[in-house]
Protein backbone atom coordinates (compact mmCIF):
# COMPACT_ATOMS: atom_id res chain seq x y z
CA UNK A 1 0.00 0.00 0.00
CA UNK A 2 2.81 2.55 0.65
CA UNK A 3 4.68 1.41 -2.32
CA UNK A 4 1.89 2.17 -4.35
CA UNK A 5 1.20 5.36 -2.74
CA UNK A 6 4.91 6.19 -3.41
CA UNK A 7 4.47 5.96 -7.03
CA UNK A 8 1.45 8.47 -6.92
CA UNK A 9 3.12 11.09 -5.46
CA UNK A 10 6.21 10.21 -7.95
CA UNK A 11 3.87 10.70 -10.63
CA UNK A 12 2.21 13.68 -9.14
CA UNK A 13 5.66 15.52 -8.58
CA UNK A 14 6.92 15.04 -12.56
CA UNK A 15 3.87 16.14 -14.01
CA UNK A 16 3.68 18.95 -11.58
CA UNK A 17 7.57 19.67 -12.44
CA UNK A 18 6.81 19.44 -16.39
CA UNK A 19 4.09 21.71 -15.94
CA UNK A 20 6.22 24.25 -14.43
CA UNK A 21 9.54 24.16 -16.98
CA UNK A 22 7.59 23.53 -19.96
CA UNK A 23 8.27 26.61 -21.46
CA UNK A 24 7.12 26.46 -25.28
CA UNK A 25 4.77 29.11 -26.77
CA UNK A 26 2.91 29.12 -29.54
CA UNK A 27 2.18 31.76 -32.33
CA UNK A 28 -1.01 32.61 -34.20
CA UNK A 29 -1.60 34.39 -37.08
CA UNK A 30 -4.39 34.68 -39.73
CA UNK A 31 -5.55 36.40 -43.56
CA UNK A 32 -8.12 38.20 -42.74
CA UNK A 33 -10.34 40.27 -41.90
CA UNK A 34 -12.51 37.86 -44.60
CA UNK A 35 -16.54 38.56 -45.23
CA UNK A 36 -19.25 36.54 -44.07
CA UNK A 37 -19.69 32.99 -45.55
CA UNK A 38 -15.84 33.20 -46.92
CA UNK A 39 -13.29 31.45 -45.28
CA UNK A 40 -10.33 32.35 -42.79
CA UNK A 41 -7.22 30.56 -42.63
CA UNK A 42 -5.37 30.48 -39.23
CA UNK A 43 -1.71 29.58 -38.71
CA UNK A 44 -0.10 28.47 -35.55
CA UNK A 45 3.71 27.56 -34.66
CA UNK A 46 5.46 26.33 -32.13
CA UNK A 47 8.61 27.54 -30.52
CA UNK A 48 10.76 27.18 -27.49
CA UNK A 49 12.10 30.32 -25.29
CA UNK A 50 15.28 29.79 -27.47
CA UNK A 51 13.20 30.56 -30.82
CA UNK A 52 13.57 26.79 -31.98
CA UNK A 53 11.55 24.17 -33.00
CA UNK A 54 10.76 22.13 -30.38
CA UNK A 55 10.99 18.06 -30.60
CA UNK A 56 7.60 15.71 -29.32
CA UNK A 57 4.73 14.71 -30.09
CA UNK A 58 1.25 16.87 -29.37
CA UNK A 59 -2.24 17.65 -30.14
CA UNK A 60 -3.61 20.85 -31.11
CA UNK A 61 -6.93 21.78 -29.77
CA UNK A 62 -8.99 24.62 -31.61
CA UNK A 63 -11.85 26.64 -30.90
CA UNK A 64 -13.41 29.84 -31.16
CA UNK A 65 -16.08 31.86 -29.88
CA UNK A 66 -18.84 31.66 -32.73
CA UNK A 67 -22.79 31.47 -32.46
CA UNK A 68 -21.98 27.74 -34.05
CA UNK A 69 -18.69 27.16 -31.66
CA UNK A 70 -16.33 25.38 -34.22
CA UNK A 71 -14.19 23.10 -32.80
CA UNK A 72 -10.87 21.34 -34.47
CA UNK A 73 -8.35 18.95 -32.77
CA UNK A 74 -4.81 17.60 -34.15
CA UNK A 75 -3.72 14.46 -31.93
CA UNK A 76 -0.66 12.76 -31.90
CA UNK A 77 1.49 15.03 -34.32
CA UNK A 78 5.19 15.68 -34.64
CA UNK A 79 4.70 18.98 -36.78
CA UNK A 80 5.20 22.21 -34.66
CA UNK A 81 3.04 23.96 -36.96
CA UNK A 82 -0.63 23.24 -38.34
CA UNK A 83 -3.51 25.01 -39.49
CA UNK A 84 -7.37 25.42 -39.15
CA UNK A 85 -9.72 26.89 -42.20
CA UNK A 86 -12.89 28.08 -40.59
CA UNK A 87 -15.75 29.22 -42.30
CA UNK A 88 -18.40 31.75 -40.69
CA UNK A 89 -21.89 31.03 -42.62
CA UNK A 90 -24.33 33.98 -43.70
CA UNK A 91 -27.19 32.13 -42.01
CA UNK A 92 -25.89 31.32 -38.88
CA UNK A 93 -23.28 34.25 -38.02
CA UNK A 94 -23.04 38.20 -38.42
CA UNK A 95 -20.20 40.59 -38.97
CA UNK A 96 -17.95 41.36 -36.31
CA UNK A 97 -14.52 40.60 -34.47
CA UNK A 98 -13.81 36.61 -33.31
CA UNK A 99 -11.71 35.06 -31.37
CA UNK A 100 -9.97 31.67 -31.96
CA UNK A 101 -8.19 29.48 -29.03
CA UNK A 102 -5.45 27.39 -29.19
CA UNK A 103 -4.39 24.40 -26.43
CA UNK A 104 -0.95 22.54 -27.05
CA UNK A 105 -0.36 19.28 -24.95
CA UNK A 106 2.39 17.17 -25.39
CA UNK A 107 2.54 13.35 -25.26
CA UNK A 108 4.41 12.34 -21.92
CA UNK A 109 5.55 8.94 -20.91
CA UNK A 110 3.33 7.69 -23.66
CA UNK A 111 0.30 7.49 -21.40
CA UNK A 112 -0.66 11.03 -20.66
CA UNK A 113 -1.26 14.17 -22.51
CA UNK A 114 0.41 17.31 -20.52
CA UNK A 115 -0.77 20.60 -20.62
CA UNK A 116 2.01 22.82 -22.84
CA UNK A 117 1.29 26.33 -24.06
CA UNK A 118 -1.71 28.15 -25.54
CA UNK A 119 -2.74 31.56 -27.41
CA UNK A 120 -5.55 33.27 -28.52
CA UNK A 121 -5.89 36.06 -31.34
CA UNK A 122 -8.56 37.91 -32.51
CA UNK A 123 -10.03 38.98 -36.29
CA UNK A 124 -12.61 40.81 -38.52
CA UNK A 125 -15.52 38.61 -39.90
CA UNK A 126 -17.12 41.71 -42.43
CA UNK A 127 -20.35 41.84 -44.79
CA UNK A 128 -18.65 43.40 -47.67
CA UNK A 129 -15.65 42.38 -49.98
CA UNK A 130 -11.79 42.85 -48.77
CA UNK A 131 -8.95 43.94 -50.49
CA UNK A 132 -8.14 47.11 -52.26
CA UNK A 133 -7.06 48.84 -55.57
CA UNK A 134 -3.64 48.11 -57.07
CA UNK A 135 -2.33 49.98 -60.26
CA UNK A 136 0.10 48.99 -63.30
CA UNK A 137 2.32 50.97 -65.60
CA UNK A 138 3.94 49.34 -68.28
CA UNK A 139 3.35 46.24 -66.38
CA UNK A 140 5.03 47.12 -62.96
CA UNK A 141 3.03 47.14 -60.05
CA UNK A 142 3.09 51.06 -58.69
CA UNK A 143 4.26 51.11 -55.33
CA UNK A 144 2.50 54.18 -53.64
CA UNK A 145 0.61 56.97 -54.70
CA UNK A 146 2.50 58.14 -57.46
CA UNK A 147 2.13 57.45 -60.99
CA UNK A 148 3.28 58.67 -64.30
CA UNK A 149 1.48 60.81 -66.48
CA UNK A 150 3.03 59.63 -69.88
CA UNK A 151 1.99 55.73 -68.99
CA UNK A 152 -1.61 54.34 -69.24
CA UNK A 153 -2.99 53.05 -65.74
CA UNK A 154 -4.35 49.93 -65.14
CA UNK A 155 -6.38 49.77 -62.28
CA UNK A 156 -7.39 46.41 -60.98
CA UNK A 157 -9.25 45.33 -57.97
CA UNK A 158 -6.94 42.93 -55.42
CA UNK A 159 -9.87 41.16 -53.38
CA UNK A 160 -8.21 38.62 -51.05
CA UNK A 161 -8.00 35.64 -52.04
CA UNK A 162 -11.06 33.76 -49.88
CA UNK A 163 -13.44 36.68 -50.58
CA UNK A 164 -12.86 35.86 -54.57
CA UNK A 165 -13.41 32.63 -54.20
CA UNK A 166 -16.43 32.98 -52.55
CA UNK A 167 -18.28 35.28 -54.63
CA UNK A 168 -16.99 33.34 -57.76
CA UNK A 169 -18.47 30.17 -56.61
CA UNK A 170 -21.65 31.39 -55.45
CA UNK A 171 -22.11 34.68 -57.28
CA UNK A 172 -24.28 34.77 -60.90
CA UNK A 173 -23.61 37.83 -61.55
CA UNK A 174 -20.55 40.21 -60.73
CA UNK A 175 -20.07 44.02 -61.84
CA UNK A 176 -17.53 46.71 -61.00
CA UNK A 177 -18.56 50.25 -61.10
CA UNK A 178 -16.03 52.96 -61.41
CA UNK A 179 -15.80 56.53 -60.54
CA UNK A 180 -12.71 58.96 -60.71
CA UNK A 181 -12.98 62.07 -58.57
CA UNK A 182 -16.93 61.84 -57.98
CA UNK A 183 -17.20 61.41 -61.49
CA UNK A 184 -18.94 57.60 -63.23
CA UNK A 185 -16.88 56.08 -65.80
CA UNK A 186 -18.90 52.91 -66.65
CA UNK A 187 -18.89 49.43 -65.32
CA UNK A 188 -16.75 46.27 -65.97
CA UNK A 189 -17.87 42.67 -65.81
CA UNK A 190 -14.40 41.72 -64.05
CA UNK A 191 -11.87 44.06 -61.67
CA UNK A 192 -10.01 45.89 -64.36
CA UNK A 193 -9.76 49.15 -65.46
CA UNK A 194 -8.05 51.55 -67.72
CA UNK A 195 -7.55 55.14 -67.70
CA UNK A 196 -4.66 58.09 -68.61
CA UNK A 197 -4.36 60.44 -66.51
CA UNK A 198 -2.20 63.16 -67.84
CA UNK A 199 -2.06 66.18 -66.34
CA UNK A 200 0.80 66.24 -63.98
CA UNK A 201 0.30 67.81 -60.57
CA UNK A 202 -3.16 66.38 -59.99
CA UNK A 203 -4.72 64.28 -57.74
CA UNK A 204 -7.51 61.81 -58.64
CA UNK A 205 -9.65 60.20 -56.03
CA UNK A 206 -10.58 56.46 -57.52
CA UNK A 207 -13.50 54.44 -56.13
CA UNK A 208 -14.89 51.34 -57.52
CA UNK A 209 -18.13 49.05 -56.43
CA UNK A 210 -18.35 45.99 -56.69
CA UNK A 211 -21.62 43.93 -56.26
CA UNK A 212 -22.41 40.00 -56.55
CA UNK A 213 -25.55 38.91 -56.81
CA UNK A 214 -26.96 35.76 -56.07
CA UNK A 215 -30.31 35.82 -57.96
CA UNK A 216 -31.07 33.93 -61.30
CA UNK A 217 -29.46 35.76 -64.07
CA UNK A 218 -31.59 37.53 -66.24
CA UNK A 219 -31.66 39.32 -69.87
CA UNK A 220 -30.83 43.19 -69.31
CA UNK A 221 -29.47 45.56 -71.75
CA UNK A 222 -26.63 47.63 -70.33
CA UNK A 223 -24.80 50.32 -71.38
CA UNK A 224 -22.58 49.99 -74.93
CA UNK A 225 -18.92 50.54 -73.84
CA UNK A 226 -17.54 49.41 -70.62
CA UNK A 227 -14.76 51.20 -69.79
CA UNK A 228 -15.32 54.42 -71.45
CA UNK A 229 -12.25 57.21 -70.77
CA UNK A 230 -14.85 60.15 -70.57
CA UNK A 231 -17.14 60.81 -67.66
CA UNK A 232 -20.62 60.04 -67.51
CA UNK A 233 -22.87 62.32 -65.35
CA UNK A 234 -25.19 59.65 -64.53
CA UNK A 235 -28.69 60.83 -63.87
CA UNK A 236 -31.82 58.80 -62.32
CA UNK A 237 -32.92 56.41 -64.99
CA UNK A 238 -35.82 53.41 -65.04
CA UNK A 239 -36.01 50.80 -67.62
CA UNK A 240 -37.17 52.36 -71.02
CA UNK A 241 -36.16 55.25 -70.12
CA UNK A 242 -34.49 58.11 -72.65
CA UNK A 243 -31.28 59.61 -71.52
CA UNK A 244 -28.18 61.33 -73.29
CA UNK A 245 -24.41 60.61 -73.34
CA UNK A 246 -21.26 62.44 -73.72
CA UNK A 247 -21.20 62.79 -77.33
CA UNK A 248 -24.72 64.09 -77.36
CA UNK A 249 -26.84 61.45 -78.91
CA UNK A 250 -29.59 59.64 -77.37
CA UNK A 251 -29.62 56.30 -75.64
CA UNK A 252 -32.44 54.39 -74.84
CA UNK A 253 -33.47 51.24 -72.79
CA UNK A 254 -30.69 52.19 -70.24
CA UNK A 255 -30.30 49.64 -67.74
CA UNK A 256 -31.08 51.13 -64.26
CA UNK A 257 -27.97 51.01 -61.69
CA UNK A 258 -28.78 49.43 -58.29
CA UNK A 259 -26.30 49.78 -55.88
CA UNK A 260 -28.76 49.98 -52.72
CA UNK A 261 -26.22 48.95 -49.77
CA UNK A 262 -24.26 50.50 -47.02
CA UNK A 263 -20.57 50.21 -48.36
CA UNK A 264 -17.69 49.60 -45.55
CA UNK A 265 -14.36 50.75 -46.47
CA UNK A 266 -11.32 48.29 -46.15
CA UNK A 267 -9.05 50.67 -44.47
CA UNK A 268 -9.73 52.48 -41.56
CA UNK A 269 -8.01 55.29 -43.01
CA UNK A 270 -10.24 55.64 -46.12
CA UNK A 271 -13.86 57.05 -45.53
CA UNK A 272 -16.68 54.44 -45.82
CA UNK A 273 -19.44 55.15 -48.72
CA UNK A 274 -23.10 54.59 -49.54
CA UNK A 275 -24.84 53.54 -52.19
CA UNK A 276 -28.10 54.21 -53.59
CA UNK A 277 -30.69 53.37 -56.14
CA UNK A 278 -31.05 54.66 -58.74
CA UNK A 279 -27.83 57.12 -58.71
CA UNK A 280 -28.13 60.80 -58.97
CA UNK A 281 -25.84 63.26 -60.44
CA UNK A 282 -22.30 62.65 -59.11
CA UNK A 283 -21.07 65.38 -56.78
CA UNK A 284 -18.16 65.48 -54.10
CA UNK A 285 -19.60 65.29 -50.46
CA UNK A 286 -18.24 65.29 -47.28
CA UNK A 287 -18.77 61.07 -45.76
CA UNK A 288 -17.43 62.12 -42.69
CA UNK A 289 -20.21 64.69 -41.75
CA UNK A 290 -23.13 61.90 -42.98
CA UNK A 291 -24.66 59.48 -40.16
CA UNK A 292 -23.73 57.13 -42.80
CA UNK A 293 -21.40 56.71 -45.77
CA UNK A 294 -22.23 57.37 -49.43
CA UNK A 295 -20.61 57.06 -52.87
CA UNK A 296 -20.11 60.46 -53.97
CA UNK A 297 -23.73 61.07 -54.48
CA UNK A 298 -26.30 62.51 -51.12
CA UNK A 299 -28.87 60.35 -51.74
CA UNK A 300 -32.00 58.63 -49.59
CA UNK A 301 -30.55 55.18 -48.56
CA UNK A 302 -32.26 51.81 -49.26
CA UNK A 303 -31.27 48.28 -47.17
CA UNK A 304 -28.62 46.05 -48.86
CA UNK A 305 -30.42 43.63 -50.86
CA UNK A 306 -29.53 40.32 -48.96
CA UNK A 307 -29.02 38.77 -52.31
CA UNK A 308 -26.01 40.80 -53.22
CA UNK A 309 -22.70 41.06 -51.78
CA UNK A 310 -21.10 44.48 -51.99
CA UNK A 311 -17.54 45.73 -52.15
CA UNK A 312 -16.55 49.49 -52.23
CA UNK A 313 -12.26 50.04 -52.56
CA UNK A 314 -10.96 53.67 -52.82
CA UNK A 315 -7.38 54.64 -53.53
CA UNK A 316 -6.00 58.20 -53.93
CA UNK A 317 -3.16 58.69 -56.37
CA UNK A 318 -0.68 61.70 -57.54
CA UNK A 319 0.03 62.33 -61.32
CA UNK A 320 3.78 63.23 -62.08
CA UNK A 321 5.57 63.57 -64.78
CA UNK A 322 8.95 61.42 -65.54
CA UNK A 323 11.98 62.99 -65.83
CA UNK A 324 12.87 63.86 -68.89
CA UNK A 325 15.64 66.03 -71.59
CA UNK A 326 18.49 66.10 -69.78
CA UNK A 327 20.96 68.34 -70.87
CA UNK A 328 24.70 69.30 -70.26
CA UNK A 329 26.28 72.59 -71.29
CA UNK A 330 29.78 73.18 -70.76
CA UNK A 331 33.12 71.40 -72.30
CA UNK A 332 34.06 67.72 -71.62
CA UNK A 333 37.76 68.54 -72.54
CA UNK A 334 39.95 70.16 -70.63
CA UNK A 335 43.84 69.61 -69.48
CA UNK A 336 44.55 68.25 -66.18
CA UNK A 337 44.27 70.60 -63.27
CA UNK A 338 41.94 73.03 -64.82
CA UNK A 339 38.20 72.80 -63.35
CA UNK A 340 35.54 71.12 -64.64
CA UNK A 341 32.51 72.99 -65.22
CA UNK A 342 29.22 71.27 -66.13
CA UNK A 343 25.45 72.96 -65.75
CA UNK A 344 22.83 70.23 -65.61
CA UNK A 345 19.13 70.33 -66.54
CA UNK A 346 16.15 68.54 -67.31
CA UNK A 347 12.28 68.43 -67.13
CA UNK A 348 9.52 66.68 -65.15
CA UNK A 349 7.50 67.30 -61.46
CA UNK A 350 10.20 67.52 -58.93
CA UNK A 351 11.17 67.32 -56.11
CA UNK A 352 13.94 65.79 -57.56
CA UNK A 353 16.86 63.13 -55.91
CA UNK A 354 20.33 63.68 -57.73
CA UNK A 355 23.31 61.57 -57.24
CA UNK A 356 26.62 61.60 -59.25
CA UNK A 357 28.94 58.61 -59.83
CA UNK A 358 32.98 58.83 -60.97
CA UNK A 359 34.27 55.86 -63.01
CA UNK A 360 37.55 55.60 -64.47
CA UNK A 361 37.48 54.95 -68.16
CA UNK A 362 34.06 54.56 -70.13
CA UNK A 363 30.93 53.04 -68.33
CA UNK A 364 28.37 50.98 -70.00
CA UNK A 365 25.09 51.26 -67.79
CA UNK A 366 22.69 48.69 -66.92
CA UNK A 367 19.63 50.44 -65.31
CA UNK A 368 20.38 49.17 -61.94
CA UNK A 369 22.71 51.80 -60.64
CA UNK A 370 22.13 53.18 -56.84
CA UNK A 371 23.64 55.96 -55.04
CA UNK A 372 24.06 56.49 -51.02
CA UNK A 373 24.84 60.15 -51.30
CA UNK A 374 21.61 61.38 -52.76
CA UNK A 375 21.12 64.71 -52.65
CA UNK A 376 17.65 66.28 -52.49
CA UNK A 377 16.19 68.78 -55.32
CA UNK A 378 13.45 70.91 -55.81
CA UNK A 379 13.95 71.77 -59.16
CA UNK A 380 16.49 70.15 -61.83
CA UNK A 381 19.25 72.20 -62.35
CA UNK A 382 22.63 72.09 -60.69
CA UNK A 383 26.15 72.43 -61.50
CA UNK A 384 29.15 69.84 -61.38
CA UNK A 385 32.21 71.08 -60.44
CA UNK A 386 35.42 68.93 -60.14
CA UNK A 387 39.08 68.54 -60.78
CA UNK A 388 40.94 65.70 -62.98
CA UNK A 389 44.54 65.69 -61.89
CA UNK A 390 45.44 63.14 -64.86
CA UNK A 391 44.78 62.69 -68.55
CA UNK A 392 42.61 60.11 -68.96
CA UNK A 393 39.10 59.18 -70.10
CA UNK A 394 36.28 59.49 -67.21
CA UNK A 395 32.69 58.75 -67.57
CA UNK A 396 30.42 60.98 -64.45
CA UNK A 397 27.07 59.19 -64.11
CA UNK A 398 24.38 61.67 -63.37
CA UNK A 399 21.57 59.57 -61.68
CA UNK A 400 18.36 61.84 -61.78
CA UNK A 401 14.79 60.24 -60.21
CA UNK A 402 11.52 61.27 -58.99
CA UNK A 403 8.47 59.54 -57.91
CA UNK A 404 7.83 58.05 -60.52
CA UNK A 405 11.14 57.64 -63.16
CA UNK A 406 14.34 57.22 -62.86
CA UNK A 407 17.17 58.19 -65.56
CA UNK A 408 21.27 57.16 -65.56
CA UNK A 409 22.72 59.87 -68.06
CA UNK A 410 26.76 59.07 -68.70
CA UNK A 411 28.60 61.73 -69.56
CA UNK A 412 31.87 61.11 -70.50
CA UNK A 413 35.15 63.44 -70.03
CA UNK A 414 38.21 64.13 -71.84
CA UNK A 415 41.41 64.84 -70.21
CA UNK A 416 44.13 65.93 -72.32
CA UNK A 417 47.70 66.54 -71.97
CA UNK A 418 48.53 69.62 -74.74
CA UNK A 419 52.51 68.85 -76.46
CA UNK A 420 54.17 72.41 -76.49
CA UNK A 421 55.62 73.17 -80.32
CA UNK A 422 57.12 76.33 -81.17
CA UNK A 423 54.83 78.38 -83.02
CA UNK A 424 56.39 79.32 -87.22
CA UNK A 425 57.22 82.97 -86.81
CA UNK A 426 59.49 81.84 -83.68
CA UNK A 427 61.84 80.11 -86.18
CA UNK A 428 60.98 82.52 -89.33
CA UNK A 429 62.04 85.94 -88.16
CA UNK A 430 65.25 84.63 -86.25
CA UNK A 431 66.49 82.98 -89.28
CA UNK A 432 65.71 85.83 -91.41
CA UNK A 433 67.65 88.64 -89.04
CA UNK A 434 70.51 86.39 -89.49
CA UNK A 435 70.34 86.17 -92.82
CA UNK A 436 69.92 89.48 -93.40
CA UNK A 437 72.82 90.63 -90.90
CA UNK A 438 75.48 88.37 -92.37
CA UNK A 439 74.68 89.92 -96.13
CA UNK A 440 75.10 93.01 -94.50
CA UNK A 441 78.64 92.11 -92.75
CA UNK A 442 79.53 91.10 -96.22
CA UNK A 443 78.56 93.78 -97.90
CA UNK A 444 80.55 96.13 -95.81
CA UNK A 445 83.68 94.09 -95.55
CA UNK A 446 83.24 94.12 -99.81
CA UNK A 447 82.91 97.50 -99.81
CA UNK A 448 85.79 98.19 -97.25
CA UNK A 449 88.31 96.41 -99.60
CA UNK A 450 87.40 98.37 -102.67
CA UNK A 451 87.34 101.75 -101.16
CA UNK A 452 91.12 101.04 -99.59
CA UNK A 453 92.32 99.64 -103.10
CA UNK A 454 90.67 102.90 -104.78
CA UNK A 455 92.26 105.78 -102.48
CA UNK A 456 95.84 106.15 -100.95
CA UNK A 457 96.45 108.48 -98.23
CA UNK A 458 99.08 110.74 -98.05
CA UNK A 459 100.13 111.79 -94.62
CA UNK A 460 102.08 114.85 -94.19
CA UNK A 461 104.79 114.45 -91.42
CA UNK A 462 104.75 117.43 -89.03
CA UNK A 463 107.40 117.38 -86.54
CA UNK A 464 106.35 119.57 -83.60
CA UNK A 465 108.57 118.11 -80.82
CA UNK A 466 112.18 119.18 -82.38
CA UNK A 467 113.53 122.31 -80.83
CA UNK A 468 114.47 125.12 -82.37
CA UNK A 469 115.80 127.74 -80.83
CA UNK A 470 114.61 130.28 -84.01
CA UNK A 471 111.28 129.42 -83.71
CA UNK A 472 110.80 130.49 -79.89
CA UNK A 473 110.83 134.11 -81.31
CA UNK A 474 108.19 133.25 -84.21
CA UNK A 475 104.34 133.29 -84.22
CA UNK A 476 102.41 130.32 -85.02
CA UNK A 477 101.99 131.57 -88.66
CA UNK A 478 105.71 132.09 -89.08
CA UNK A 479 106.45 128.34 -87.43
CA UNK A 480 103.63 127.07 -90.39
CA UNK A 481 105.16 129.15 -93.22
CA UNK A 482 108.28 127.84 -92.31
CA UNK A 483 107.90 124.13 -91.58
CA UNK A 484 105.87 124.12 -95.48
CA UNK A 485 109.00 125.58 -97.02
CA UNK A 486 111.27 123.22 -95.88
CA UNK A 487 109.46 120.18 -96.71
CA UNK A 488 110.06 121.54 -100.61
CA UNK A 489 113.54 120.68 -102.14
CA UNK A 490 115.19 123.08 -104.13
CA UNK A 491 114.89 122.40 -107.53
CA UNK A 492 111.51 120.27 -107.10
CA UNK A 493 108.97 122.91 -106.74
CA UNK A 494 107.10 122.35 -109.95
CA UNK A 495 107.32 118.58 -109.30
CA UNK A 496 105.54 118.92 -105.77
CA UNK A 497 103.72 121.73 -106.82
CA UNK A 498 104.37 124.05 -103.72
CA UNK A 499 105.85 127.82 -104.23
CA UNK A 500 107.77 128.88 -101.45
CA UNK A 501 106.84 131.12 -99.06
CA UNK A 502 109.13 133.65 -99.13
CA UNK A 503 107.97 136.77 -97.67
CA UNK A 504 106.61 136.37 -94.38
CA UNK A 505 104.92 139.94 -94.61
CA UNK A 506 103.18 138.49 -97.40
CA UNK A 507 101.22 136.33 -94.88
CA UNK A 508 100.35 139.26 -92.13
Amino acid sequence: MQTARFYCHLVWSVWCLLQVTAKDYVQLSHDGPAILGATINLRADLYTEENTRPYGTYKYKWTDNSMDRHEYEIVGTSNTTTFWNVTYSRENNTPGTYMVDIEVSYHTWGIIWTFDTSARIEFEITEYLNGNITAKQTNKTIVGDYISSVNETNLTIDIRKGDYDFIMQKATAISTYWFIDCKYYGHTDNFAFTYNFTSPGMTHEIGALVIASYDPPTTTTILPSTTTTAPINVTTVSPNATTANPNGTRITDVTTIMLSTTVASVDPSIKPVTTASPITTISTIDAANMSLPYICSNTSLIPPDPNKTYGYFYRKIHVRAPVSNISVEGTNWIQPWDMLSLNVTCKGSGPFCKCLQFHHGKYNITGNETCDDVEQLHSCNFSILHYFLEPSVYTILIILNNEVSKQVYPLTINIYKVTTKPQLSVIVVPVSCSLVAVVLIVFGVAYYIQSRARFTVEVADFDFGQSNPEMEYKTFTERLRDSFNNTVRPGNERLNGYKPLSNPQTLQ
